[in-house]
């Protein structure tokens, strides 16, 4: 069964690349990247949680979900930073 917990790098990451997408680029275009990747963000955790609700998570799934989104978080920290 697959536990909420793993979703608060995608809640961060999401958070981070909004705040990106309104603050520093003006909301200028939903072609942004910043953009993009809130909604990808977003669909990866809607993703994860229908394969909870269908029993579906596959082997070490749990793993690679927070490894994603712990991925997206530090793109939208480097992001926010320029790196």
């Amino acid at each position: 069964m697959p536990t909420t917990v793993i979703l608060l790098p995608f809640f961060f990451a999401f958070l981070t690349f909004a705040l990106r997408f309104y603050s520093r680029e003006g909301a200028a275009s939903m072609s942004n990247l910043s953009f993009i990747l809130a909604v990808v963000t977003l669909a990866v955790a809607g993703f994860y949680l229908f394969l909870g609700v269908i029993a579906a998570m596959p082997a070490y799934g749990t793993i690679a979900f927070s490894l994603i989104g712990l991925a997206l978080f530090g793109v939208g920290i480097a992001r926010w930073f320029r790196i």
